[in-house]
């Protein structure tokens, strides 16, 4: 189960499997909507509700704040949702820019969400064994279909501790020279090889950071859209990780422009960005 909640006087949207984590997201985030209402008298915090004029003084200021996030809160708990996805916000298919680092708790968070109403998992990726080791520990079954793209070889090496025996899994050796047309002609092919009305697919792309080192922006934004409207195509779903910290920011933000969404990941929380 996952929990949503969105603010009505910005984009900001979060979703956490936590309730706790959601509750502390929103009334942070309200809190900086209502700082204003924050007042020093004397040696005293105070505050004063603007939804409803509701009032305190407090001699600590922690004690003060916090009261305030919660009230905040009381008043938008009713909108919080449960048992919703991301992908939800773009009907199902669509393609997101994941901003974390491929191998940090949040994107893993991630990759365990976008893939749990999947049919088919599909994954670009150098860390094979890792995340089949993720797919085995936070799914209920696996897919119906696994597929890994990899450039990585004897990807399956440092696998021993995991049966795969009777996992519907296909490990697709790519040329470690591989350029952006071979990558994308590949992840075409894979696509329509399990196209079909029937079946719903998530493709996981973890090689982004990478290509922005060693690509031209230009060639690789043009490599982005073509696979971003392949995936629309498939009525498929995307998600694309990057270390924010790899590039500036105007580069990411130019990025974005070919994706849905954008979604900053925690080790707690999925965060819209604007």
């Amino acid at each position: 189960m996952v929990y949503r909640w969105d603010c009505r006087q910005c984009e900001f949207t979060v979703w956490s499997p936590s309730e706790g984590t959601t509750r502390d997201a929103v009334s942070s985030h309200l809190l900086e909507h209502n700082r204003r209402s924050l007042y020093r008298e004397g040696y005293q915090i105070g505050w004063n509700c603007p939804r409803c004029g509701a009032a305190t003084l407090k001699h600590d200021k922690d004690e003060a704040v916090g009261a305030f996030k919660r009230h905040l809160y009381e008043h938008v708990e009713g909108r919080v949702q449960s048992g919703t996805h991301v992908a939800s916000e773009v009907d199902g298919t669509g393609n997101t820019l994941v901003l974390a680092s491929p191998d940090s708790t949040g994107a893993n968070n991630a990759r365990v969400h976008f893939f749990a109403p999947y049919d088919v998992a599909i994954l670009v990726t150098t860390a094979v064994a890792d995340r089949l080791r993720l797919l085995e520990a936070h799914q209920s079954s696996w897919p119906d279909r696994t597929i890994v793209l990899t450039t990585k070889r004897q990807p399956l090496s440092s696998a021993d501790d995991l049966d795969l025996r009777d996992v519907p899994l296909e490990i697709v050796q790519l040329d470690p020279g591989i350029g952006l047309d071979g990558i994308g002609e590949t992840i075409s092919r894979v696509i329509a090889e399990h196209n079909s009305p029937e079946t719903t697919i998530s493709l996981s792309f973890e090689i982004l950071s990478e290509l922005l080192v060693k690509s031209k922006l230009e060639t690789l934004f043009k490599f982005l859209h073509l696979l971003t409207s392949r995936v629309d195509s498939a009525d498929a779903f995307s998600h694309f990780y990057c270390d924010p910290e790899t590039k500036s920011g105007p580069t990411i933000n130019l990025l974005s422009e070919v994706f849905d969404l954008r979604i900053s990941a925690t080790d707690d929380r999925l965060v819209l960005e604007s």
